[in-house]
């Protein structure tokens, strides 16, 4: 096993701790949660701008920031924000004329390559250092949420119809396909094993990660549709539904343990799980700390706007909502500090120490102690 491949595993299958943030929130069981304490007042300490808005949340494999944006854009640049590469993905239309590709789902990275899925169907893998297409893999379905990886797999989830497809990262060929369950908006976690994601059949989904065979569903029932992504701790697996609550359940036995019901509004963010406390928001505005035990309201915070997914950092809670970055105590929901950066910013990432977000304006910014 090479030096690359050891690496690419440990950062599949470790919380963030040593600066990557390799998908949207943070590895690739989607916890959220990164060993790195963060100032109460944190500083600019640099601006990049894209040249083109910038709807989802930076990702990093510890040496560059990867990022997507309008007109089929992807962007690397390195951790003091000089650009690294750039690369425009195009495709050809059914007239015949070349159109740049949408990318509605997270960037992912690992392996020391970059993933991207797109609305087409196609999922692209770039290399990190230079942005050169290693390979492409064609679905002909529909990507929104993040591709993930273990082991030797990048796992993409097609939206339309509800299958997982596992791709070998070094050559982009087929390893497995599972069958359709439903339409799937959010994101599949990866954690002990298995992969789970959620669907509009107001199910859970559980297969084994190593070869895509289908464990179980955990049914959820009544309006409890999952479009946000579902974030995996040993056996058990958290994830918001429509109806507003949140719902813990574990994934070895399919045995519901809590539904947490503080909102009656969707529930889509990707929660963030500590092993105390489980942190969400919700489209009322609210941000919510739940007993992670029992799902008992341990405080919450009016964020105003469409708050996004949250992240922890040590004892913080980060935070976007609309075009505001909030920081909060996690002990307590206490704001700590907040920026207003533009209409609208991206959920943030936390990468080599720094909160990092991206920007309707087309900008990408970090923010943290100044040296």
């Amino acid at each position: 096993m090479t030096r690359d491949r050891i690496i690419f595993l440990l950062t599949c299958l470790a919380v963030s701790v040593f600066g990557e943030w390799p998908t949207y929130h943070g590895a690739a069981d989607l916890r959220g949660v990164a060993d790195v304490a963060l100032p109460e007042q944190p500083a600019l300490l640099w601006r990049y701008d894209a040249g083109g808005a910038i709807g989802h949340a930076p990702v990093s494999d510890g040496e560059h920031i990867f990022f997507s944006a309008k007109k089929g854009k992807i962007v690397a640049i390195d951790l003091e924000g000089s650009e690294v590469w750039k690369k425009n993905l195009m495709r050809t239309n059914d007239a015949g004329a070349e159109m740049p590709v949408q990318f509605e789902a997270p960037l992912a990275c690992g392996g020391g390559l970059v993933f991207a899925g797109t609305l087409r169907g196609s999922v692209y893998a770039l290399d990190a250092k230079t942005g050169e297409e290693k390979w492409r893999y064609e679905t002909g379905g529909i990507f929104v949420g993040s591709p993930n990886m273990v082991s030797n797999l990048v796992v993409v989830l097609d939206q339309s119809e509800g299958a997982l497809h596992g791709v070998d990262i070094e050559t982009g060929k087929l390893a497995w396909k599972t069958e359709g369950v439903e339409r799937c908006d959010g994101s599949p976690g990866i954690g002990d094993g298995r992969v789970v994601f959620g669907s509009c059949a107001a199910a859970l989904h559980v297969y084994s990660a190593s070869d895509g065979m289908h464990l179980k569903n955990i049914e959820l029932g009544g309006d409890a549709q999952v479009a946000g992504g579902v974030a995996v701790d040993g056996n058990l697996v958290f994830a918001g539904v429509r109806d507003g609550s949140m719902v813990c359940a574990d994934a070895a036995t399919g045995e519901m343990i809590w539904s947490s019901d503080e909102s009656t509004e969707q529930t889509f963010s990707t929660p963030a799980v500590t092993p105390n406390a489980v942190v969400y928001s919700s489209d009322n505005g609210f941000v919510y700390a739940v007993d992670r035990e029992v799902g008992k309201l341990l405080w919450k915070f009016d964020a105003g706007g469409l708050p996004g997914s949250p992240v922890i950092a040590k004892d913080k809670v980060v935070i976007s909502s609309d075009g505001t970055l909030y920081l909060l105590d996690l002990k307590d929901g206490k704001k700590l500090w907040a920026k207003e950066i533009s209409d609208e910013i991206t959920s943030p990432a936390i990468i080599n120490g720094m909160i990092v977000v991206g920007a309707d304006d087309g900008t990408v910014r970090a923010f943290g102690s100044k040296k």
